[in-house]
């Protein structure tokens, strides 16, 4: 199935295993892509504005210069994930506390420097004591 440089406006990829295939630099306008397996997708620079990925599975996937702007972004599984930062990443989109907090302790691994602010014991005790130990433990547990 080729999907790379076309476009397509609200279309159902619900359920579907699209793992491992290219979708690159194509245009996704509120498209389905609940439950899909996009594990190990290629789909950098496609953009997915008002799209939905409610439960898919986005283990490995590569969003390097993809938009994912105004989305329903609640995958599953996100490990290992490449994404591109800019403000068109993730602008207006809503992303289950799951991967917020996920990415919140991606951030409580890092060692600031240049600051003798507690930003890492603050973001700590933002997420809470007991959900930072879990979490710790779900991400030291997977293997990227």
């Amino acid at each position: 199935m080729d999907l790379c440089r076309k476009r397509f406006y609200s279309v159902s990829f619900a359920d579907q295993d699209l793992s491992g295939l290219k979708m690159t630099n194509s245009l996704y306008f509120r498209c389905d892509f609940d439950r899909a397996n996009m594990s190990e997708t290629d789909c950098t620079g496609s953009e997915f504005t008002g799209s939905s990925f409610r439960q898919t599975n986005c283990y490995r996937t590569n969003f390097t210069n993809a938009k994912l702007g105004n989305t329903i972004f609640e995958p599953k599984d996100l490990m290992g994930a490449t994404f591109t930062m800019t403000c068109q990443t993730f602008d207006g989109a809503r992303v289950s506390a799951l991967w917020i907090f996920g990415m919140f302790m991606f951030i409580a691994m890092m060692k600031p420097t240049g600051t003798t602010e507690p930003i890492i014991e603050n973001l700590k005790a933002m997420i809470g004591a007991e959900r930072y130990i879990k979490l710790r433990g779900l991400f030291q547990k997977r293997d990227i």
